[in-house]
């Protein structure tokens, strides 16, 4: 039975740029490599410098339009990180004390669908990974391939994920989600700790995110960057509406991708209309806002009345066996 993911927020392998081909070499433990990856992503371990990421992104959308993003991430490693994402409209600011257990969030806009692909993969494939920690038992050894005549470790589920590493460096360098693609490139040193310094996302050979990125060490930095201000902090658009029920969706379809869907709710919480704002594949549309109509959510009170309200809601659709 196939499980579909409800990210609301609600794999035949082809390649983006280029197919796998086996070689023959000794087979590694995937949780191995994969723990060995984490302990050299910067973020991930105590043992951080301080430092900023810097990423410029191209984002394309369904139509194939681009337009531009900037996502800044500055890390002091135990005391706090802040995000600030800058992308058209939206612009966001997250500040996690993390000394304090507090944080504090700030935004203008909707999320950009191509953002939150990007928040997926922004260090690792994380959904893939995800996938992968539910279904332990039917990961294969992992075997050496090449990608463009490049080695490559990977380990496979024989459903259409896959997750390969730089056997070289042991950081990530491919992810494959039925049709979707991440490479990873160019991992850039910060410390004793890396960040990839190129990275692209693929739905079948449609480029939907190109990213180059640059760290820097940071010494101090300054004071107020690590304040939380005091005006209020907004709540975070995917709790903000809590979900009573849905159906469960149609997911005979071998194909991965993230939906972005307006709805308008009416007083009893039920959806009264549901458009498609932007998808990573069209395939998918159909079923996705079929699942959306069928979303029903507390009733939204304004001075104790009941109203109604619109909301954005990001699916990811990504069929289990």
């Amino acid at each position: 039975m196939r499980r579909f993911v409800f990210a609301l927020m609600l794999m035949t392998i082809p390649c983006a740029t280029g197919c796998l081909r086996a070689q023959v070499m000794q087979n590694t433990n995937y949780e191995q490599e994969l723990q060995h990856a984490r302990s050299l992503v910067a973020g991930e371990t105590s043992t951080d410098i301080p430092h900023h990421i810097h990423y410029d992104l191209k984002l394309y959308d369904h139509d194939g339009h681009q337009s531009t993003a900037t996502y800044d991430i500055y890390r002091d490693p135990g005391v706090y990180e802040r995000i600030e994402i800058k992308a058209g409209d939206y612009q966001l600011t997250w500040i996690n004390n993390v000394r304090d257990k507090k944080d504090w969030l700030h935004f203008t806009g909707d999320k950009p669908l191509k953002i939150f692909d990007f928040g997926q993969a922004v260090d690792s494939p994380h959904s893939a990974i995800d996938r992968f920690s539910q279904e332990a038992d039917q990961i294969e050894k992992m075997e050496p391939q090449q990608l463009q005549g490049a080695p490559l470790l990977c380990a496979n589920d024989n459903d259409g994920t896959a997750i390969c590493f730089n056997p070289l460096i042991h950081l990530f360098a491919y992810a494959q989600m039925f049709n979707r693609t991440i490479m990873y490139d160019q991992w850039l040193p910060i410390g004793i700790h890396s960040v990839p310094g190129s990275i692209r996302i693929y739905e079948d050979k449609k480029l939907l995110v190109e990213v180059t990125g640059t760290v820097e060490a940071i010494k101090t930095f300054p004071p107020h960057l690590m304040e939380i201000p005091e005006m209020p902090s907004q709540t975070d658009p995917g709790k903000a509406h809590k979900v009573v029920s849905y159906k469960p969706s149609d997911t005979s379809q071998p194909r991965y991708g993230n939906i972005e869907t307006r709805v308008s709710v009416d007083e009893k919480g039920q959806v009264t209309k549901a458009d498609v704002v932007d998808s990573d594949d069209k395939h998918l549309d159909g079923v996705v806002r079929k699942f959306a109509r069928s979303v029903v959510f507390e009733p939204q009170l304004e001075n104790g009345q009941p109203v109604p309200f619109d909301t954005t809601i990001y699916t990811e659709y990504y069929p289990f066996p």
